[in-house]
């Protein structure tokens, strides 16, 4: 698949992208896009107008993310072909770096021809693609866990079911355990273990974290009741039934 079959699929499936969504084009009218550096230079104005607005839902952005607005606020004062925002190079840069993947790597990687990525497997919804843990272990580290708490809970309101973030007790399993491994923010690891259990009261596993927290806490009592709650939510849970048996054993201040 050459570069220029492979723009063509990017096109147009960032068409089927912002048509499913329900986008609409952010000009009426078909004029001659100019200043094409990596599009198709005969890519008509309309079918522009909803690869960017694909892009846009992707990115979760409007168009003066990437395109200069003379006067603020106003669409109309849009220069289109304009190179002044720097964001709209770095667009560039992403989506040459992206068929290129489509075009040869990953086909190649994969065994299968049609293999490919868009904007929004990795963007998600985001400017600058993240995940949920790499933010709450970063603001815990900078502002505390109370701050962590209030940020996944914006989040959450913010974010919820759209796929942006991963809300499952994975996440916040994953913030809690990386922080567990440093004794300066093992607090910071048990308050955001006990957020896990507030949010998914039935996952086995959220007590669990919380039971191996407690015990680098030489917390045995404690420890051992939220194994026993992970043991009720599901008494076949491996995880709870190794520590217990690690816990009870002779000698272990049980």
């Amino acid at each position: 698949m050459t570069f220029r079959t492979t723009a063509r699929v990017a096109v147009a499936a960032a068409l089927a992208l912002s048509l499913a969504a329900g986008a609409r084009p952010v000009r009426a009218d078909d004029d001659k896009p100019t200043n094409l550096k990596v599009l198709p230079k005969d890519i008509t104005g309309n079918d522009l107008h909803e690869v960017m607005n694909g892009w846009s839902q992707a990115l979760g952005v409007h168009c003066d993310y990437c395109h200069e607005m003379k006067t603020p606020g106003d669409f109309r004062s849009m220069d289109w072909a304009s190179d002044k925002v720097g964001h709209k190079e770095v667009a560039r840069r992403m989506y040459t770096m992206m068929a290129g993947l489509n075009t040869t790597t990953l086909p190649k990687a994969a065994g299968a021809p049609g293999a490919a990525v868009s904007c929004v497997i990795c963007h998600r919804g985001l400017p600058s693609p993240t995940t949920l843990d790499k933010v709450l272990v970063a603001v815990t580290r900078e502002k505390g866990a109370d701050a962590a708490v209030g940020k996944y809970k914006e989040l959450r309101t913010q974010y919820y079911g759209s796929g942006t973030f991963d809300f499952t007790p994975r996440a916040l399993q994953a913030v809690a355990l990386t922080l567990a491994d440093d004794k300066a923010t093992l607090d910071a690891a048990l308050t955001i273990a006990k957020l896990n259990v507030e949010q998914n009261p039935t996952a086995a596993s959220a007590q669990v974290v919380v039971a191996q927290i407690l015990d680098l806490k030489q917390d045995k009592v404690g420890a051992m009741a939220a194994i026993d709650a992970a043991l009720k939510l599901d008494p076949q849970d491996r995880h709870a039934l190794f520590l217990k048996r690690q816990l009870t054993q002779p000698g272990n201040g049980q």
